[in-house]
């Protein structure tokens, strides 16, 4: 099966509530995120579409990375998941995911509406009432960890 790199981003403010995207293909509430365009690794891609589908900047949370001055080192994401994806254009195929924990630093809230039917802040116990892939609540969940408002 066909395999497409693509990266993402679970974004909490200040107040702990989380982004979400209404994905018009799918029609499914997620975190914004997309495919890794050539020449950008997963995190600048995960940034990318933050700021494109939502107008929202952001920074990546987690520890940091390696370094040495022979090397350039990319944020390590929270997770990285594969999933089966329905396409009318391309078909069947896999996404493997490079999922980032992202606080949002700047931007204002707007959505991108070729992509996303509209974009929000969320609070963690209004999450279960949306229609969302069965894999988000959890890592949400999982993800407000590493936040201190959230924790």
């Amino acid at each position: 099966m066909i395999r497409h790199f693509t990266s993402s981003a679970i974004v909490f403010n200040d107040e702990g509530h989380v982004l979400l995207v209404h994905h018009n293909k799918i029609d499914l509430w997620l975190y914004p995120g997309g495919h890794i365009d050539p020449n950008e690794d997963p995190a600048e891609a995960a940034l990318r579409e933050v700021h494109e589908e939502t107008g929202i900047i952001a920074d990546i949370l987690g520890p940091q990375p390696f370094r040495h001055p022979a090397v350039r080192s990319i944020p390590s994401p929270f997770a990285i998941i594969e999933m089966d994806i329905e396409d009318r254009k391309v078909g069947p195929h896999r996404h493997i995911d490079f999922v980032y924990v992202c606080r949002a630093t700047g931007g204002n809230l707007t959505a991108q509406v070729e992509e996303v039917g509209g974009a929000r802040w969320i609070a963690a116990n209004d999450i279960a009432a949306l229609r969302t892939p069965a894999e988000l609540p959890a890592l949400i969940t999982e993800a407000a960890q590493l936040t201190p408002q959230t924790a």
